[in-house]
């Protein structure tokens, strides 16, 4: 069982590998830096300063989806930018289970209600990220086969939309076609998937009151027309065609392929993405193109990066620590886990630094 979380790496480091190789096939290394020293730094300041303001809607759509649950905004907001930063420098993605101790240790939230709310903000950025691309696909001049592809993934966009309100509303039929499926699953993975169907249950449970549903819903349009807008004024700095339908678009793209195994930052794969987006949807030279992908990657990652270090920091936590939370089983939709037991695999040294702090 141990081996898995290795497989994923190595599998992620390979990806990200190729698909760096494949990005400089197609431009020079001279060029590029040419077009980022060509840029304007000063439209860093309000893109970034605006990339938080999306945050913070991220973390009051968080606080809407943890449905009667007494927590701060401040405290989601941290635990947001910790579970950010965790996702980003360490490899097994292990940013939300992060998220989930945190909560369990600060405010007492039930680790089975937290990861349910975290499900249900994955399916909601799903839907709205896939809504962006559907868009920006629909308005690209010219080019019949992206009108076929926007054809198509709107259908998908439907039928999937439909399912959810479907799970939602009578979730006992999704049940038990997802634990007979679990159960053809081998070894292990019998029980994981038991969780995450429980899980997924429990999380678009949350989203069967209207009025949680629609601010979520709004918010989450907030949160990524905030990120599209963010792309956008670092996108002036450069001279890639296609405006705020170019951002849009290159959202939606960049972050659909985050969900590709790549290594911590998702370095390689963001950045094949938008490149390959811009230059084949917008027609921008590819040396461009990549000066402004790179910039954009590094303006919502190193900042983010910084701060999340600080909060890991004064929380009392290591990296290493973190890491190891990977390997220990999840908490299951039955009950919840020991969160003092799963917060202490990630004190620092099992105590002495912690107890001085508390």
């Amino acid at each position: 069982m141990r081996r898995f979380p290795f497989l994923r790496l190595g599998l992620g480091l390979a990806i990200s590998v190729a698909a760096i190789v494949l990005i400089a096939r197609t431009v020079s290394a001279n060029d590029v830096l040419e077009s980022v020293r060509a840029g304007n730094p000063l439209l860093l300041i309000p893109a970034v300063a605006l990339y938080f303001v999306g945050l913070g809607a991220r973390s009051l759509r968080w606080r809407v989806l943890l449905v009667n649950q007494p927590v701060g905004l401040v405290l989601l907001f941290r635990t947001l930018v910790i579970g950010f930063t965790v996702n980003d420098i360490l490899p097994a993605r292990i940013g939300e289970l992060a998220r989930i101790v945190l909560l369990a240790r600060k405010a007492s939230i039930p680790s089975g209600i937290s990861f349910a709310s975290i499900i249900a903000e994955r399916v909601l950025d799903g839907l709205v990220v896939t809504a962006f691309l559907i868009v920006g696909l629909i308005r690209v001049p010219g080019d019949e086969g992206l009108r076929l592809v926007a054809r198509f993934a709107t259908v998908v966009f439907v039928a999937l939309t439909l399912g959810i309100v479907a799970a939602a509303l009578a979730p006992d039929p999704f049940r038990r076609v997802g634990l007979a499926l679990a159960r053809l699953a081998p070894g292990h993975w019998t029980e994981r998937l038991t969780r995450l169907v429980h899980f997924t249950l429990e999380g678009l449970a949350a989203l069967t009151a209207w009025r949680t549903a629609g601010l979520a819903l709004g918010l989450s349009i907030l949160v990524w027309t905030i990120e599209a807008t963010t792309y956008r004024i670092i996108m002036l700095g450069f001279p890639v065609p296609g405006g705020m339908t170019a951002a849009v678009m290159g959202t939606g793209v960049a972050n659909l392929a985050t969900l590709v195994p790549s290594s911590p930052g998702y370095v390689g794969t963001f950045d094949a993405a938008l490149q390959s987006t811009l230059v084949g949807a917008f027609q921008a030279v590819p040396s461009e193109a990549l000066a402004f992908t790179v910039v954009v990657h590094l303006a919502v990652l190193v900042p983010v990066v910084i701060l999340g270090l600080v909060y890991i920091w004064q929380e009392g936590f290591t990296l290493g620590g973190l890491s190891r939370v990977s390997s220990q089983p999840r908490p299951e939709a039955s009950r919840d886990v020991d969160e003092v037991e799963v917060d202490a695999r990630i004190r620092v040294g099992a105590g002495k630094r912690g107890r001085n702090r508390r």
